[in-house]
């Protein structure tokens, strides 16, 4: 029995002895650390003809060529935009441009060109 206790005891001692190791040596409160800036979504780039836009609605309709990256084949899509729609932009330009996914899930162009 007194063998027993004693493993028991020196069990628990190595393991409360490594629980302290591995806890910091300072405490900071939240309000100390420092706050790092949050992620930027993932841009990605890709190319296609503009088949239809509608600037009140703030989108445009892309045929698109793959897109590697996001394991899109080539299909033709509606996107947001988050400018206005350039101008100098006509249906059946060549276009290349760059998409991220908003917070909200919804891909949106942010930046687009004549190819």
């Amino acid at each position: 029995m007194k063998t027993l206790t004693l493993a028991l005891t020196l069990s628990i001692a190595a393991t409360s002895g490594s629980v302290q190791a591995a806890t910091p040596e300072h405490d900071m409160s939240p309000h100390q650390m420092e706050m790092q800036p949050a992620v930027s979504p993932a841009k990605h780039e890709a190319v296609g003809v503009l088949k239809a836009t509608n600037a009140a609605s703030g989108k445009v309709q892309i045929a698109h060529e793959a897109i590697a990256d996001l394991g899109w084949p080539p299909m033709t899509m509606w996107f947001a935009m988050h400018d206005p729609i350039p101008q100098d932009l006509k249906v059946g330009d060549a276009v290349r441009f760059e998409l991220r996914q908003e917070a909200n899930k919804q891909w949106v162009i942010i930046k687009i060109v004549r190819k």
